[in-house]
């Protein structure tokens, strides 16, 4: 098919999911199709606030550096827009309080930015950039219930609504989250179903709002540890001078979500700095305390299906939903929706562009589902057997002596908030440099169990 004038397929694309993922592919699929209808099961709030089905939105939520850099990209001013909100853009090693097993570490100038705020402000600002979007049309209450297909089923070539309405699509992007209904869908059209893959590390969050005063830092990240620190800590100061702070534990080792239980949770880290943002702060009335224990990493195996549909790509926690605490969903959805339009871009024929997307998508997925579920696994076979496979031990042997290195070598530190934000690849962790520093350098801690709290870096 003859790619048409001004670089855009005719007719019209339909996306299926209003989050992050969703928001950014119709922003995307606006410069490669005449129109775009993105679809939201539930009532999208006319203001900053919660939108329906998505449970984990109460939680701290971390735009990684990377993706921050692709969101500005797609939608120019947007940082600026977050930070006249209120919401704080800082430099990760300089404003955060971070605790690991070996004790706080030193903060540094690190070079890598960033931001506080809900994910309710995030969404809120997107769309309404993309419903100012003259080729996007957005419809809350429009669950999606099927696919429709072409005489052969080979093809999609539209959605089915509850209530039987069916929008015609030359294009779909399934963005519908952690539980889409595509593998179904797949199956219900002779297609086979995907593989899936799960690593389970038992972790569950526990989270509170609070009104408290600034304090010298503007994020703080108290670290678990596997097998033996199950828990952890998030807090990050957002807009309206809020600040949201999530519990959490894993292996099992689940927070209360009564107020009593949760502060003694929280006061069993041994933290100082939290022990004293929380003797500052007061919860929002009546927001009381949200938990979330659906935190597995699953993936599901889209591109080993030999007979991929024509005009379907799936992106975002529809292929891959990460163990929200590595902070790397959100990033993820927005780098795969950038290669969903370079795709485009490339294209010329519609109905080979969705396979070609599909595996730039799956190759997005690997290096943060392998950092990822390389720490989880070691909580699951924690879990499950009470002890680790032999092949994962050099894998914690090596972790446990970069982590120590952080409380006393800054450069290690900065070369980790960048592979944390995925600015630099893991790879950068065991270069040479990085090696002989692992093997000779890493400070002792001398006999007993690892520490918590600030009591390693006294």
């Amino acid at each position: 098919m003859p790619h048409p004038p001004h670089g855009r397929f005719p007719g019209q694309a339909v996306v299926i999911g209003a989050g992050i993922g969703g928001l950014t592919a119709a922003r995307v699929l606006a410069d490669h199709f005449e129109q775009v209808v993105l679809l939201e099961s539930g009532t999208l709030p006319a203001v900053a606030g919660p939108r329906e089905g998505v449970p984990q939105a109460r939680h701290v939520h971390g735009m990684l550096a990377r993706g921050a850099r692709q969101l500005e990209a797609l939608f120019p001013g947007l940082q600026t827009e977050l930070v006249a909100a209120g919401a704080p853009l800082f430099d990760h090693g300089l404003l955060a309080s971070t605790t690991v097993f070996a004790g706080l570490v030193p903060r540094v100038q690190a070079g890598v930015q960033a931001h506080g705020f809900s994910r309710d402000l995030l969404e809120w600002s997107l769309r309404q950039r993309v419903v100012n979007q003259p080729r996007v049309t957005v419809r809350d209450r429009s669950p999606a219930t099927g696919l429709c297909w072409n005489r052969e089923a080979r093809r999609v070539v539209g959605v089915r609504l509850a209530g039987g309405e069916v929008l015609d699509a030359e294009w779909v992007v399934d963005a519908s989250g952690r539980f889409s209904k595509l593998p179904q869908w797949l199956v219900e059209a002779g297609f086979p179903r995907p593989a899936v893959k799960v690593v389970d590390a038992g972790l569950a969050y526990a989270t509170m709002l609070f009104d408290a005063p600034g304090r010298d830092f503007e994020a703080l990240q108290h670290m678990n540890s596997a097998p033996d620190l199950p828990r952890g800590a998030f807090a990050i100061h957002m807009e309206r001078g809020r600040w949201a702070v999530t519990v959490f534990g894993a292996g099992g080792d689940h927070p209360p979500t009564d107020e009593p239980g949760w502060r003694e949770f929280a006061k069993a880290l041994g933290n100082d700095d939290l022990d004293a943002l929380l003797a500052s702060a007061t919860p929002v009335e009546g927001t009381g305390i949200h938990g979330f224990k659906r935190t597995e990493n699953r993936r599901n195996e889209y591109t080993a299906i030999r007979r991929w549909p024509r005009r379907l790509v799936a992106i975002g926690d529809s292929v891959a939903a990460f163990d929200p605490v590595f902070g790397q969903g959100m990033t993820v959805s927005v780098l795969q929706a950038q290669a969903l339009g370079e795709t485009l871009a490339r294209s010329g024929d519609l109905d080979t562009a969705a396979r070609r997307t599909q595996r730039r998508v799956a190759a997005i997925v690997r290096t943060p589902w392998l950092m990822s579920v390389s720490e989880d696994l070691m909580w699951h076979h924690h879990r499950e057997r009470g002890t680790l496979p032999l092949r994962l031990r050099p894998v914690l042997w090596y972790k446990r002596r970069l982590i120590r290195l952080l409380v006393a070598d800054p450069e290690v530190f900065r070369v980790f908030l960048s592979v944390y934000h995925m600015v630099k690849p893991p790879t950068a962790l065991v270069g040479p440099r990085m090696l002989a520093k692992a093997l000779f350098k890493a400070p002792r801690l001398g006999p007993g169990t690892p520490v918590t709290g600030t009591d390693g870096a006294r």
